[in-house]
């Protein structure tokens, strides 16, 4: 497998509506590119520090039962607290909400990349098919990974900080985080029932 199949693969992943994809729309929706900034950064070095510990966690030895299911449960836990920060936020004063949140930003992306169940799911399957004899890939997916995620998640927060999107996204703001907490549940419910099923 090559840089560009891997990172290819990845770009799938990555525009596939997810925690780290809802994260950003809803951040840059109602905060701008500049608000979603930390958040995207986050985004980056947390797809980046996932792939590096599934690699080097996989290519010493598989997961044992009891560490999949603590990974699992960990990231239903995430997506739960992020539904729930969600679903009671209010709509943000543009100025404070922004310059107040941004340690916060940068902190919620780099857990919600780090516990992406369908990203770790598809750095697992990697790490356990293609990049097992991967050498070289190994070694650079972390930083391709980084800068991927980055880019997508900067070409998403641009698109959504548009004047139109911000105004729509402010007049909806109730039922757009109701959406994402309810989808983000239903994926952390989706996880809990795979994980004890």
């Amino acid at each position: 497998m090559t840089v560009r199949d891997f990172l290819l693969a990845y770009l799938a992943i990555l525009v596939t509506p997810g925690p780290n994809l809802l994260v950003v729309a809803g951040v840059a929706a109602l905060r701008g590119l500049r608000g979603a900034l930390p958040l995207c950064l986050g985004i980056a070095l947390g797809a980046g520090t996932l792939n590096a510990a599934m690699g080097a966690t996989l290519g010493a030895a598989p997961l044992t039962p009891d560490w999949s299911l603590a990974g699992r449960l960990l990231s239903a836990a995430m997506l739960l607290w992020v539904a729930f920060s969600i679903a009671r936020a209010r709509p943000p004063d543009a100025v404070r909400a922004a310059h107040r949140a941004q340690g916060a930003e940068f902190g919620a992306g780099f857990c919600t990349a780090v516990t992406n169940p369908i990203t770790a799911a598809f750095f697992a399957a990697q790490f356990l098919g293609p990049l097992s004899q991967g050498g070289d890939l190994r070694m650079l997916a972390p930083l391709a990974v980084a800068a991927t995620a980055l880019a997508v998640s900067l070409g998403c927060a641009a698109l959504l900080a548009q004047p139109a999107c911000q105004r729509v996204a402010l007049a909806w703001h109730r039922p757009i985080r109701l959406v994402a907490a309810i989808t983000l549940v239903m994926m952390a419910t989706s996880i809990l029932v795979s994980s004890f099923a």
